[in-house]
């Protein structure tokens, strides 16, 4: 019995692969890799298996220079993950977020390191092509456009920049291990940005012949594992120039360059209509402000991923739509402003409400119903929106453009109800969806006590 413990003991150690376990110290068989080099392999129930996850890996070699930076890539039907070995202890794995499985490295020291392929769970298995690549390992020193450096962060650096010549600019960071954020300062500008797609962030700014500050840090301070960071001049599209304040016309899209300041654009109405304003872009978390005649509209993320968005019903008059970036330090990059103009349908909710007097109501999804109504006698007055029909109530009281109250759920279930002491005056009442997305029939009412 003794022996056949000790034989089982044996074999599963042997059994089990590097993704999971520590070398023994005569270090497990390898197929050699050179940086540079490619190879094909497969996952199969013949591999080293891994007995706690029921994983299973092919092992490689690679012998690496002290500070030497080298790029790991697994393509192919396998779903895999990239585990390196030095002495038997783990010193890095690849991101599971990550479709393709990738790891780079910068070697501590000089030694022959162990890569282990392994499948993602315990049902992968299949062929792969290993790529690895050397890299531009930074080495300290000034930036220049055309620059492409590999680094490895914990906390945040500076890094200088120097522009010969004026143009436009893309600094890009971009990292598989934690959420980035690129600083850019000097001569007169202070920008940021911690979105471009996925943890990556991107910087796009005109910048004039000098010496700048790039600072590559993570989100809320969280940064540790590797990064890119390049930096290319960029021709922007035909007719794009630096975001100014200027007019916005429904149909008429507007491109321009965010440099860090917010812009204003006037959108004049000259009938009730239903609106839809929009500000996207792949370089900044879009934010839009809506104000004028009494409204007050600010949206950060309601269109597609980062973008902005609002909907509603205006009046006729002179509104100002301020486009800026929720991002840090101010962003910059490129973003289109569209509006869009329709006629407003016979039941959907907005316009005068009298006090005493409960209107019904169409919400239309996504949207915002702007309410006007006159207090004559000051006093305490009940605000009330149920709905029977999906919507989840939300209620905003504004007077000259400034919130009083707002309410979710105050009225029972899913229904809002705001009880306010009011001044005798003009008050907006915005109603919307507290989930933004959905719409149906309501009831809203203003009565006093």
């Amino acid at each position: 019995m003794r022996n056949e413990t000790k034989t089982l003991a044996l074999a599963v150690a042997m059994g089990l692969s590097l993704a999971g376990t520590t070398a023994t110290a005569a270090g497990p068989a390898t197929t050699p890799i050179t940086p540079g080099q490619q190879l094909r392999g497969e996952i199969t129930s013949a591999d080293l298996l891994n007995w706690r996850d029921g994983t299973r890996s092919e092992l490689f070699g690679v012998a690496l220079k002290a500070d030497q930076g080298v790029r790991f890539v697994v393509e192919g039907p396998l779903r895999a993950q990239l585990s390196l070995y030095l002495d038997g202890q783990l010193l890095r794995t690849s991101s599971a977020e990550s479709e393709t499985a990738t790891l780079a490295v910068r070697a501590s020291r000089a030694g022959r390191y162990v890569l282990a392929v392994s499948g993602s769970d315990a049902s992968a298995y299949g062929p792969f092509t290993l790529a690895s690549s050397e890299l531009q390992v930074y080495g300290g020193g000034e930036l220049a456009s055309g620059a492409s450096i590999t680094d490895w962060l914990d906390g945040s650096k500076r890094i200088p920049l120097r522009i010969d010549r004026e143009g436009m600019y893309s600094v890009r960071m971009a990292s598989d291990e934690f959420d980035t954020v690129l600083g850019l300062e000097g001569n007169g500008l202070s920008l940021g940005s911690d979105d471009a797609d996925g943890s990556n962030s991107q910087l796009t700014a005109r910048l004039v012949p000098g010496t700048y500050t790039l600072v590559a840090s993570g989100y809320e301070g969280q940064a540790g594992g590797q990064y890119e960071l390049s930096v290319a001049e960029r021709e922007l599209p035909a007719g794009v120039t630096v975001a100014s304040d200027g007019d916005l016309v429904a149909g008429n899209d507007v491109t321009a360059l965010y440099q860090g300041q917010p812009v204003t654009y006037r959108l004049r109405l000259a009938e009730r209509q239903l609106v839809a304003i929009d500000m996207r872009s792949p370089e900044l978390d879009s934010r839009l402000q809506l104000t004028g005649e009494g409204v007050l509209i600010d949206d950060d993320d309601g269109g597609e991923r980062l973008d902005a968005r609002i909907a509603t019903v205006l009046g006729a008059g002179d509104y100002a739509v301020r486009a800026s970036a929720f991002n840090v330090q101010g962003g910059a990059g490129l973003f289109t402003l569209a509006a869009r103009l329709s006629p407003v349908p016979a039941d959907a909710g907005g316009g005068r409400l009298e006090v005493g007097q409960a209107r019904e109501a169409t919400l239309l999804p996504g949207m915002t119903d702007r309410y006007s109504f006159n207090v004559a006698r000051a006093g305490t007055y009940l605000i009330e929106m149920a709905s029977n029909d999906g919507v989840d109530a939300h209620l905003r009281l504004l007077r000259a453009g400034e919130p009083l109250a707002e309410d979710d759920d105050g009225g029972g279930g899913f229904d809002s109800r705001i009880a306010h002491t009011l001044e005798a005056g003009d008050y907006v009442l915005e109603a919307s969806s507290a989930t933004g997305g959905e719409g149906g029939r309501y009831r809203v009412q203003v009565q006093r006590r």
